[in-house]
């Protein structure tokens, strides 16, 4: 099945002649039908995507597209169990030194093991196209919670900012370095466990790259011009994605990719509060100093930036029972003025009806 029209991206699928009703389990016969078309089973009724082979995996149906590949939902046909299946463009098969550069990220990815990043199981080629093979995570990217309209929840962000922090501290301490972290490539479950994927183009920590790889709107300025880089460059990328959920905006907006990453060195590290007035101050320094031009500037260590972000969530949470604190207080003191008024209109009326009862005896009395 091709892909697209491109000879660069058409990713070569299998058909396959027979595949079983999910719902029933009849086998029905499917060769006349394209890869992921919706058929009806004649026995169940039940609708079924037609699913397509890439080597061991069963194709079941596309997750997202980019620029480097696609992202299957696939089954592992010797394990039998669920996974996401990232096909690179034919492209990069057909380069040795990159597929053998993409294998030893893959490899070094593959020796993470924290609970919020998105673990790879293996790496190989299938009629030259590269692939990897990632944990499958059941849930949303954060690239589809960005809204302008909607005021964003600073503390329930600042946990996810967190676990992003704690995974990528953990790659820092294993010399890995992401490359591309976006909304895109933050997965949240049901749960609210949020995992770091795609470290397929992440590179050894302190490697020289004269190419400028990543997402225009959250790369490091550092990263545009070719230098050296570490993780103090996710650190950047980490910082200006947040600050485009949590304000709705992006914070270098242009045209085009050249625009957006001139507008870094024009406009450094923007106040995320001329967007998002809600934001506390400690947040929006958070952000300013993790998206300072200079990396020496930044927070040292992932680490560091883990605990900045704790410090603030238990200041957030200290604020806001205390205005909870000065909002029973202010109820109790507006119940009891509200008593004592209703007391005192009583008196009131009560002092109305005997002089009115006093007024009625002494006309009648002495009439």
């Amino acid at each position: 099945m091709d892909m697209a029209d491109d000879s660069n991206t058409i990713i070569r699928i299998e058909k396959l002649g027979r595949s079983a009703c999910d719902h029933c389990g009849e086998v029905l016969e499917v060769s006349e039908f394209h890869v992921f078309e919706e058929i009806e089973c004649p026995v169940c009724g039940g609708i079924v995507t037609v699913p397509g082979r890439f080597g061991n995996y069963f194709l079941l149906t596309e997750l997202g597209r980019g620029g480097m590949g696609t992202v299957f939902l696939a089954r592992d046909a010797q394990l039998n169990r669920l996974v996401a299946l990232k096909v690179l463009n034919p492209k990069y098969g057909r380069n040795p030194s990159f597929v053998e550069s993409l294998l030893k990220e893959a490899k070094a990815a593959a020796a993470l093991n924290h609970k919020n990043i998105v673990h790879i199981y293996s790496f190989g080629q299938e009629n030259d196209q590269p692939y990897i093979v990632m944990e499958l995570v059941d849930g949303i990217r954060l690239d589809d919670c960005i809204d302008p309209d909607t005021l964003q929840s600073e503390m329930g962000w600042l946990d996810v900012m967190l676990q992003m922090a704690e995974g990528l501290a953990d790659a820092e301490r294993k010399g890995v370095v992401h490359g591309d972290i976006k909304p895109a490539n933050i997965l949240m479950d049901e749960d609210g466990n949020a995992k770091l994927s795609d470290f397929g183009i992440a590179r050894i920590g302190g490697g020289d790259d004269d190419r400028i790889l990543g997402t225009p709107l959250y790369i490091a300025p550092e990263k545009t011009r070719g230098v050296k880089v570490d993780a103090r460059s996710d650190q950047f990328s980490l910082g200006a994605t947040f600050w485009h959920i949590l304000s709705g905006f992006p914070p270098f907006p242009g045209k085009t990719s050249k625009e957006v990453v001139l507008r870094r060195f024009e406009n450094p590290s923007p106040d995320i509060r001329e967007y998002a007035s809600h934001i506390s101050g400690s947040t929006a320094f958070l952000l300013k100093k993790m998206m300072a031009t200079d990396p020496d500037d930044r927070f040292p260590t992932f680490e560091a930036v883990a605990t900045e972000i704790e410090e603030i969530m238990v200041e957030l949470e200290t604020y806001e029972i205390e205005e909870e604190e000065r909002r029973e207080r202010l109820e109790e003191e507006a119940h009891v003025l509200q008593h004592e008024e209703m007391k005192g209109r009583v008196l009131v009326v009560g002092c109305v009806i005997v002089a009115t009862i006093i007024g009625y005896i002494y006309l009648t009395w002495y009439r």
